[in-house]
């Protein structure tokens, strides 16, 4: 990823967390599932870091059959009651690997939980 592609991310990042502009969720979106790694790994950290703001974003491209399951990562991330609402029904509205990551996803955090109690 050049420099001029990261700082596109950065801004789109910015302006996602402190606006929820969608044009810039979406290009945050689009970067995570049809990006090349190294915008992947941006995207979901820009994601993540806007915490609730992202989960109806990211429970909807789930959902519209983006299928990433780097999208079930980003919501195991922030890991709040919301994103875990939206994991469980990804877990029950989509079949094969979207289905696998969000139920590994819940167990991990369903862990966590236990450990931190």
């Amino acid at each position: 990823m050049g420099v001029a592609a990261s700082v596109k991310l950065l801004a789109a990042g910015a302006a996602w967390r402190l606006t929820g502009l969608p044009p810039a969720g979406n290009a945050l979106v689009g970067a995570l599932v049809d990006g090349a790694e190294s915008e992947q790994t941006l995207a979901g950290i820009l994601l993540v870091n806007a915490g609730d703001r992202s989960v109806p974003l990211v429970r909807e491209a789930t959902s519209s059959g983006a299928g990433a399951p780097e999208l079930v990562d980003v919501l195991a991330s922030i890991g709040t009651d919301t994103a875990r609402s939206a994991l469980e029904r990804v877990a029950a509205a989509t079949s094969g690997e979207m289905a696998a990551a969000a139920e590994q996803a819940l167990a991990t955090l369903d862990e966590i939980r236990r450990h931190e109690q």
